[in-house]
């Protein structure tokens, strides 16, 4: 994760994200809002170069 500048933050997110919970279900986990969660699964996608968040659950599960 460390070469993709994967912040802590950001690493929760991808692993509720690879959990299958939605934007809104991650907000009430984390105790943020829809849109933070929002902003930071863009700045997932940028950071790991991929188009959605069934990528992202492919990239935790070739990753962790």
């Amino acid at each position: 994760y460390e070469k993709y500048d994967i912040n802590d933050k950001e690493k929760e997110i991808i692993e509720l994200i690879a959990e299958g919970l939605s934007n809104k279900e991650i907000a009430t986990e984390l105790f943020l809002s829809e849109g933070t969660v929002r902003n930071y699964l863009s700045s997932i996608l940028e950071k790991l170069e991929l188009r959605d968040r069934t990528q992202v659950a492919i990239f935790y599960y070739n990753n962790k």
